[in-house]
């Protein structure tokens, strides 16, 4: 038997998607800058990137709710990448070391934010089977087994699973298409039959 359990939550929070844009608008703006000051050889590239940073943390701040939407985030975090490449590879061939670790990390940060946004806005679950407890991403573990589960109970709408090492894990369940009693049967079922597979220590 498999229940899945959607629970309130998202996977990726707005701020983290504003953090971002608003990291690449400083990075971007600082450096532009610099250039524009510092390097008379190509300044007027230094006042572009100087502009697109103001204008990113511009629109972050003032546009918000519209930059973080899933189709527009996602063109701005390729555009963020190009500009970011493109310093990074400047920054290589001049041998600027500040500005090589910086962008460089900037890269990683878009590249595994494009990863991790890809699923922005599903919908969050707790899946229970007879394996043991499979808990969403941005739970701290992602899976309990039953031999480490003192009891899980789902009541008023929160699940809770209280395990035998004393720690508690809680979850808003939104909705569930299961009766509560039928789950919570079947949940101290699989718990007494895992019984045996505990440490002697822990009966």
């Amino acid at each position: 038997m498999v229940f899945e359990l959607p629970v309130t939550g998202s996977k990726v929070k707005p701020q983290q998607l504003t953090a971002l844009h608003l990291f690449c608008g400083l990075a971007f703006l600082g450096t532009g800058a610099i250039i524009y000051v510092y390097n008379f050889e190509i300044t007027y590239w230094g006042l572009a990137l100087l502009i697109a940073g103001q204008a990113l943390i511009t629109v972050t701040i003032a546009k918000n709710r519209w930059i973080t939407g899933r189709k527009v985030n996602k063109m701005f975090r390729f555009l963020e990448l190009a500009v970011a490449l493109a310093i990074a590879a400047l920054s290589f061939i001049e041998q600027w070391k500040f500005p090589i670790v910086i962008f460089t990390v900037l890269v990683a940060a878009i590249v595994f934010s494009l990863y991790w946004e890809r699923d922005a806005g599903q919908q969050l679950q707790v899946r229970v089977d007879e394996s043991g407890v499979h808990l969403p991403v941005t739970a701290r573990r992602r899976f309990i087994a039953w031999k480490e589960i003192d009891q899980v109970m789902l009541r008023y709408g929160v699940l809770s699973i209280d395990c035998i090492d004393n720690k508690l894990f809680q979850f808003d369940v939104s909705a569930t298409t299961a009766p509560a009693d039928q789950f919570n049967e079947f949940c101290a079922g699989r718990v007494t039959a895992a019984i045996g597979d505990r440490p002697a220590n822990d009966w």
